[in-house]
C-alpha cells in the first residue's frame, strides 16, 4: 500500500529569539482528504503541529501539505511556519507502508540501510579510505558516529550555504541539548585554521545552541586549538585521530 510520508524531522528557527528547535516528524497530526479527478482520486495530506520555543516561549505553528495524484506520484507540496522559519525544507515522498527485504540482499543493505556504517568499517580496516570518501559521505559517516552515541541527527541539505552540516540533539529528562557540527574533509596536511573556528563560534552564538563542533579528516592549527580552548565548552574540535578513536568505540 502507498502512503505519503514526511521524510525528515522539522528544523525550525524561532523568529523571536533565534533558537533552533527540532520537531519530531512523528509528533505531527496527519489528516487526509480525497478529491475525484479524471485519473482517479487526488489525496491531500496535511501534516500539522504546534509547540512553544523552549528558549523564549514563542508559539511555533507549522504545516505541510502534499498532494498525491495520480496514485503513487507526488503532484505538489508546500509548507508554512508561523512564529519561525524552516532551516531545512520538509521533504515529502510517496512510500510503501511496508517494505520487506532479504537479510542476504547485500546491495539493498549497502545502498539503503547502512552505507555510512559500511564506510566506517572500511575506514577502520584501512584508515586511508577516509580520503576516498566524498565530502557528503564524510558528513554521513560523522552523522552515523554521533547517532551511535545516542544523538538524534539531521543532515542539512548538501547545497546549503554556511551554517552547519549536521544538527545533533540529545534529551536528558525534559532538557534538550543541541550541537551544530561542521564537517571538513581535508587532506591530512591541510590543517583547519582559526578563521573557521571564529566563524562557527559566530553561528553558535547567533543560533543560541549549546555547542558547536568542527570535525575534520585533518588536524587543527595551534591558533585554532587555542581559540577553541578559550571558549571552554562552547566549541569542540575533533581531528583525524579523534575520529578514528570514536569509530573504534561506537
Amino acid at each position: 500500500m502507498l502512503e505519503m510520508e514526511l521524510m525528515n524531522d522539522l528544523v525550525i528557527q524561532c523568529n523571536s529569539c533565534g533558537k533552533i528547535s527540532i520537531i519530531d516528524k512523528d509528533s505531527l497530526e496527519v489528516q487526509t482528504h480525497a478529491y475525484e479527478r479524471q485519473m482517479g482520486s487526488e489525496i491531500e495530506y496535511d501534516f500539522e503541529g504546534e509547540s512553544d520555543c523552549d528558549n523564549c516561549g514563542n508559539c511555533l505553528a507549522y504545516s505541510i501539505r502534499a498532494f498525491e495524484y495520480p496514485a503513487g506520484s507526488l503532484n505538489y507540496d508546500d509548507c508554512e511556519c508561523r512564529g519561525g522559519q524552516f532551516v531545512q525544507s520538509p521533504e515529502i515522498d510517496v512510500r510503501y507502508c511496508e517494505f520487506y527485504y532479504s537479510e542476504y540482499d547485500e546491495d539493498y543493505i549497502y545502498s539503503e540501510v547502512c552505507k555510512a556504517q559500511v564506510n566506517i568499517e572500511r575506514v577502520l580496516a584501512n584508515n586511508a579510505v577516509m580520503y576516498d570518501l566524498t565530502p557528503r559521505e564524510f558528513e554521513e559517516l560523522v552523522a552515523e558516529i554521533f547517532s551511535k552515541q545516542g544523538y538524534n541527527v539531521v543532515l542539512t541539505p548538501a547545497t546549503r550555504d554556511g551554517g552547519c552540516d549536521i544538527i545533533a540533539t540529545h534529551k536528558v529528562g525534559q532538557l534538550s541539548y543541541m550541537i551544530l557540527i561542521e564537517c571538513k574533509k581535508y587532506g591530512l596536511k591541510n590543517k583547519v585554521g582559526v578563521q573557521l573556528v571564529r566563524s562557527l563560534l559566530g553561528v553558535q552564538t547567533d543560533q543560541k545552541v549549546n555547542k558547536a563542533v568542527i570535525v575534520t579528516s585533518s588536524t587543527f592549527t595551534r591558533d585554532a586549538r587555542e581559540l577553541a580552548e578559550r571558549q571552554n565548552t562552547l566549541i569542540g574540535l575533533i581531528d583525524y585521530n579523534d575520529l578514528i578513536r570514536m569509530m573504534k568505540t561506537t
